[in-house]
């Protein structure tokens, strides 16, 4: 089943504006219902087995031809009682992970209330606003690719259950926000396992906007809460480990065990984006930064460009992530510990030793993407996109694909997407 979600900000506000959303006026109050969706087919022509996938949130597949990576469909409610009090929701429906759960179909759900017109004050469910397509990330009809680049955002959270506080202040040179926000999260790679809970979950938001330019930089931590339950009885056995009295194995048990349980540590995430609009030419930059322990940290950023002619635009992009300190070799814990614990034990304990080396190996989110592009704006409420996607993934590198093994692989993925808004 679908439950609820809420939800303020520019991806609801795109969809009223542009899908032309029914309004019903209650003797002040105001309603407010709009939609977006999404029809896309793509093909992936990739290592055999392996599944492309917009974020690790999304099922397992076996690539080849595919109708539910992109596809998907929302409805937006904003209800408004007073000018200062606003309720919002969103729900999308789409393909999910069977570890999701049902209410995932919720994107944002939350109360707004502005005690002034430069402070906005939201609670609920709410999107981690230090991303340039935070806000609108599901409706596609609001950018110009196919889906948001996946090396950057196909393994960062979104959705932050908590408050957020926002401060306008008007310059001469443009519009700058500072932005607070606090609460909890969840991340995780959906297609084999159920996600971790990330919290607390704090940063802080700053941006600026000004004939066309939107600049915007953005630190959060997040504390992870637990580790991913397929990984207990490799963490648990590595604790195990740690304790034999062989100080070198003892050693490296240990550190496998701290990079492989993340669950009571911390993640710092550091962002910047510039997007920069005229009438003919859109420009875009990120990059982020994560610095963890364990298996949480990666670099990550693209940069793209579209030019307008009339209602086509062409457009294309580079992106790319990385994962440093890979790949790690599985040690020799046979040897050092047959004659203390016999052959038998010692073979079980190099079975532990490689197993923790695959485990952290297959963490790893090492590739590059080089897309080009047509969007064709044939309805006010409409358009048509072709993409295509050169993929190039490094050994040790596949995290954002289903199904991959450590070895190097090369995709190139065509999408057809057809986006709406109503």
């Amino acid at each position: 089943m679908l439950a609820h979600r809420m939800v303020i900000g520019l991806g609801l506000w795109c969809c009223a504006a542009a899908g032309g959303a029914q309004t019903t006026d209650m003797s002040g109050a105001s309603l407010r219902i709009s939609g977006f969706g999404t029809l896309g087919l793509t093909h992936a022509n990739a290592p055999a087995g392996w599944g492309y996938r917009r974020d690790i949130a999304q099922p397992a597949n076996d690539g080849g031809t595919r109708g539910d990576v992109d596809s998907r469909l929302g409805v937006q409610f904003n209800y408004a009682p007073t000018p200062q009090f606003e309720l919002v929701a969103q729900l999308v429906a789409t393909r999910r992970s069977r570890y999701a759960p049902s209410s995932d179909a919720i994107e944002w759900a939350f109360a707004a209330y502005r005690p002034q017109p430069s402070v906005a004050v939201r609670v609920g469910r709410l999107n981690i606003d230090s991303f340039l397509l935070a806000d609108y990330r599901n409706v596609g009809f609001a950018y110009r690719f196919a889906r948001p680049p996946v090396d950057f955002y196909g393994s960062l959270p979104f959705s932050l259950d908590g408050i957020d506080v926002a401060k306008d202040f008007q310059f001469e040179d443009g519009r700058w926000r500072l932005k607070g926000f606090a609460g909890r999260s969840s991340s995780g790679d959906l297609s084999a396992d159920s996600r971790v809970v990330v919290k607390p979950v704090y940063g802080v938001t700053v941006s600026r906007e000004s004939n066309g330019l939107t600049l915007r930089a953005g630190m959060a931590y997040a504390g992870l809460a637990t580790r991913a339950p397929a990984l207990d009885p490799l963490v648990d056995a590595l604790g195990a480990m740690s304790a034999v009295p062989v100080p070198d194995v003892a050693a490296q048990a240990r550190a496998f065990h701290s990079r492989l349980d993340n669950s009571g540590k911390f993640t710092r995430y550091m962002s910047l984006g510039m997007g920069y609009e005229t009438p003919d030419w859109l420009w875009t930059l990120e990059l982020t930064r994560v610095n963890g322990s364990g298996t949480s940290g990666f670099t990550a950023g693209y940069a793209g460009v579209g030019r307008r002619f009339g209602a086509v635009t062409v457009f294309g992009g580079v992106s790319r992530i990385s994962t440093s300190g890979l790949p790690v070799v599985a040690p020799d814990w046979a040897t050092a510990l047959t004659p203390v614990l016999g052959p038998a034990a010692a073979a079980q304990a190099q079975v532990l030793a490689s197993s923790a080396a695959y485990a952290i190996n297959g963490s790893g989110a090492n590739q590059q993407t080089v897309s080009l592009g047509l969007r064709w704006d044939f309805q006010p409420q409409m358009s048509l996109k072709l993409q295509w996607d050169r993929i190039r993934t490094d050994a040790y590198g596949g995290r954002l694909w289903s199904n991959s093994t450590l070895a190097s692989g090369h995709a190139n993925v065509t999408s057809v997407v057809l986006d709406f808004v109503f």
